[in-house]
């Protein structure tokens, strides 16, 4: 997923600062004013000039026709960053949230007939590949989609 979406995000972000745009009397102006030759080849210039700068319209979209684009970003880039901790820890931190939540609801008598089961490591990283790859595909889809609505 992660060299795809490299190759994803460079396509855009050189197609939308050398080729893509209109065409007026002083020449042709391009989507993201052509930055893409100055920044590319840095890690900050792909932070600041591509990502940061062009999510400026799906993470202000929520008064417009572009909120529902929009809160599913975050909520996809919530699913994806949730993945890392289950690829990172295995299981070790969820496991603890999962026995503290059931310690208060014994200790509350909510809910004393659960018992949960713990994931194995295996299981644990199966759940962190597959948030992953979902959160992922769907925050570059909708952050794509937003993106082109907003200037198109």
């Amino acid at each position: 997923y992660n060299s795809l979406s490299i190759v994803i995000f460079n396509f855009s972000w050189k197609m939308q600062s050398d080729v893509w745009g209109t065409v007026n009397d002083s020449g042709v102006s391009h989507i993201t004013g052509g930055n893409f030759a100055q920044s590319a080849n840095t890690i900050n210039g792909w932070l600041r000039d591509f990502l940061w700068a062009q999510s400026s319209q799906v993470i202000q979209s929520y008064g417009s026709a572009l909120s529902a684009y929009g809160l599913m970003f975050l909520g996809a880039h919530f699913v994806w960053a949730f993945s890392l901790m289950f690829l990172f820890s295995g299981r070790g931190y969820w496991q603890e949230l999962i026995e503290s939540i059931v310690w208060a609801h014994n200790k509350l008598k909510v809910a004393p007939a659960i018992q949960p089961r713990a994931l194995s490591i295996t299981q644990g990283r199966a759940v962190g590949v597959a948030h992953y790859l979902l959160g992922g595909i769907a925050t570059t889809w909708s952050f794509f989609l937003a993106r082109i609505i907003a200037v198109g």
